[in-house]
């Protein structure tokens, strides 16, 4: 078997950031940091951003396949922390999760991360990410829409999106369900799916 890679991250910051706000027009960064992404899909889902009036960036390596993921790790990192440092780049929306996030996290600096806090949006194998991102980089992240999914891509999710990206702020969530015990619980929630 082989060693196990270490964790180049630090500790989190004392103080959790709030991701920059997007400007009017802004640039979206799409990044794939987890599996194989379908090219129509990926094309309905940057037109969808394009017509809400961002304009898309991405490599053109976004569409490489290695096995069942989107290019090898060290591709799908390098794309992630490329997006992470292009000042012209607002936000980044993942293509599509599906596996593979976790084997990246090594390659990720969370010192650039937070100093560029830029808003990463996906959920699914993404969550990894965002839960990285917020222990190792103290940034938020947001649980919202890929490009690849018809979920949330719709036109109360894209709007939704462009909301939360160009003013930062989200109505408040009542969650509702059956709870398991009996009690009341108050606080943030954390974490995804």
């Amino acid at each position: 078997m082989g060693r196990r890679p270490e964790m180049r991250t630090r500790a989190a910051p004392a103080s959790l950031r709030r991701p920059h706000r997007v400007p009017p027009g802004g640039t979206i960064g799409i990044a794939a940091p987890a599996s194989v992404v379908d090219p129509e899909r990926l094309a309905a889902g940057e037109a969808s951003l394009r017509a809400a009036g961002f304009k898309t960036r991405r490599r053109d390596d976004l569409l490489d396949r290695h096995g069942y993921l989107a290019g090898d790790d060290v591709r799908r990192a390098a794309e992630l922390m490329q997006l992470v440092d292009d000042p012209e780049v607002h936000a980044i929306v993942c293509a599509r999760g599906g596996y593979g996030s976790h084997r990246i996290m090594t390659r990720l600096d969370a010192g650039r991360v937070r100093a560029a806090a830029k808003p990463l949006v996906g959920y699914s194998d993404v969550t990894t990410l965002l839960l990285w991102q917020r222990r190792c980089a103290g940034l938020l992240g947001f649980h919202g829409p890929m490009l690849e999914r018809d979920e949330g891509m719709d036109t109360a999710g894209l709007a939704a999106l462009v909301e939360l990206l160009t003013r930062g702020e989200t109505s408040a969530a009542v969650l509702v369900g059956t709870a398991g015990y009996g009690g009341r619980a108050e606080g943030p929630l954390v974490g995804g799916n």
